[in-house]
């Protein structure tokens, strides 16, 4: 319920923003309990861990009239207070019940309403009150309680720090810093004109000092204002245990997910739309690559298998890898299906195989379940994360496991970008998928198979005219001037420009898809000038073609 349809609607939010990451880190331990003590490790340290959160979900809940909520915290803490005195009770049913109510719990705090159903929330602590008279008293001893207490009060004691800011704020203030932005290159490139015009005196020497002190504060204010818009992916991970579990239980599977990098930083924008592919992945890493118990125990392989999701920042950007070590991808089952949907698969043709899997449609899935089989395959994947201005790339080998490698921009705001003019018009190329600036000798480039090549650091490369791609192309040109060489995953290819212009961090604005683009431009942007330019995207581009060699 939004905060204009209930007066307590900012309360719930807060409420949601402080108990969401708590709740999740009981269900994240929850699933690491049910999984150690199969392996009969009986975990005291993780199971400690849990009385503190649950009792501040359990207090905040109280508080906010989220009965629902507050039941089932106090149950799962009732529950864990029994396990810590009776580690015989520490079997494959407890570790399913916590894990059950610790999904629950998370469900009931990320959709917290004072109207939320509470039959679930009811059924599971019926469940957990029978289970705890099987077992004896569930009350936690005092000494435990007032610990329990002393460490929700040091969770308040920190969040009393925090200032929370509604998201659309952030987006206002870099609206602000966006005009700020385009401002200061507009004055800039005024001095460069007067500058020209009049040459050099102590007036216009103190002028260029003040225009490079205010870049240098548009910088700092820039990189705060970035920084108050960035959350942990954590944020985005931490539904992944929980997921796992129940896909690999419906599948018939055991799998354990290893988790790192949940530190590092990418803008919300980003993260609330990398959920949905993530979750695609992950799925298909269980249903497709990993498999059942038996063919692993016969391959000579553990009976659990292990699906890796890492994140790392890299060179300005995000790289996220979604790993399995399951059988691999099955070249001539994906063969089979690309050419039932059309697509020409010749013996002496290498296609890449991540080009293959990409196709719309592909599946491979022999049955159609709830999770498999539907039609609906990788190409949403990659039209996602392509649209966040990143890459996907696949690595594979057979008995050994399947690798999706992601690279993603920390930010879809503000992107540093060559600027290049093609026919007079000026556009701007993402710096993170510019390799290379190249003057253009006309000896250089060859034609192969009436398509432009030319040799970029001892392997050939596609050379594509930017009027060509943009639809630009007058009747007669000169030659252009100059190539860029893009690259983005395993491919590369030159974009043959007219001009360099120069870098500039460009303020990405949408444009409104009833004014119809290009597939190839991705936004658009105000120069210092005032001209509008367009976002060229790279990875389309670059899917025009593969390498020559």
């Amino acid at each position: 319920m939004s905060g204009g349809e209930n007066p307590f609607g900012e309360l719930l939010q807060d409420y949601v923003l402080e108990c969401l990451p708590l709740a999740e880190q009981v269900a994240d331990a929850s699933v690491e309990l049910e999984r150690r003590w199969h392996a009969g490790d009986p975990a005291d340290d993780l199971l400690a861990s849990l009385p503190g959160p649950l009792h501040t979900v359990k207090g905040n809940s109280a508080m906010m009239g989220l009965a629902p909520a507050q039941r089932t915290a106090h149950a799962l803490e009732d529950a864990c207070g029994l396990l810590r005195r009776t580690p015989g009770r520490r079997t494959d049913a407890a570790g399913a019940l916590l894990a059950e109510g610790a999904g629950l719990l998370v469900d009931l705090v990320r959709h917290a309403a004072p109207e939320m159903d509470s039959v679930p929330a009811a059924r599971f602590v019926d469940r957990v009150r029978g289970w705890l008279e099987a077992g004896g008293d569930a009350a936690d001893p005092p000494p435990e309680r007032r610990r329990a207490e002393r460490r929700g009060g040091e969770q308040g004691d920190r969040v009393d720090s925090v200032v929370r800011v509604d998201f659309r704020r952030l987006d206002a203030l870099l609206e602000v810093l966006g005009e700020g932005l385009i401002q200061h290159s507009a004055l800039a490139e005024a001095w460069q004109a007067v500058a020209r015009r009049t040459g050099a005196c102590e007036e216009l020497d103190r002028l260029d000092q003040t225009i490079l002190a205010l870049e240098k504060t548009l910088k700092r204010l820039e990189s705060t204002l970035m920084e108050t818009r960035l959350l942990p992916i954590a944020t985005v991970f931490g539904r992944f245990p929980r997921m796992v579990r129940d896909t690999a239980a419906a599948e018939g599977k055991r799998v354990r997910l290893v988790q790192s990098g949940g530190e590092t930083p990418l803008d919300k924008a980003v993260l609330d739309r990398l959920s949905e592919p993530l979750i695609h992945l992950v799925t298909n890493a269980i249903v497709h690559g990993m498999e059942s118990p038996d063919a692993r125990r016969a391959a000579g392989k553990p009976e659990e298998g292990t699906v890796r999701l890492d994140a790392a920042p890299q060179a300005g950007r995000v790289v996220i890898r979604v790993a399995d070590d399951g059988r691999g991808l099955n070249e001539k089952a994906i063969r089979k299906k690309a050419e039932a949907l059309g697509q020409e698969v010749r013996d002496d043709d290498v296609i890449p195989l991540r080009s293959l899997i990409f196709l719309p449609g592909l599946s491979t899935a022999e049955q159609v379940s709830a999770l498999a089989g539907r039609g609906v395959g990788l190409d949403v994947v990659a039209g996602a994360i392509h649209a966040l201005g990143g890459t996907i790339d696949v690595e594979t080998e057979p008995g050994k496991g399947t690798a999706f490698t992601l690279s993603l921009p920390v930010t879809l705001a503000i992107v540093r970008s060559l600027i290049v003019e093609i026919d007079r018009e000026r556009f701007a190329l993402p710096l993170a998928h510019v390799a290379e600036t190249v003057r253009a000798e006309p000896e250089a480039i060859r034609e192969i198979n009436h398509r432009g090549v030319t040799q970029w650091r001892g392997d050939l490369i596609h050379v594509t005219d930017g009027g060509a791609v943009l639809g630009t192309e007058p009747a007669r040109r000169a030659p252009r001037r100059f190539y860029v060489v893009m690259a983005a995953g395993g491919r590369r290819q030159a974009l043959l420009v007219d001009r360099l212009v120069g870098h500039q961090d460009v303020v990405v604005k949408g444009l409104d898809p009833a004014l119809g683009r290009p597939d190839v431009v991705s936004g658009t942007t105000i120069l210092g000038d005032g001209r509008v330019a367009c976002i060229l995207d790279s990875v389309r581009i670059l899917e025009g073609g593969r390498r020559a060699g």
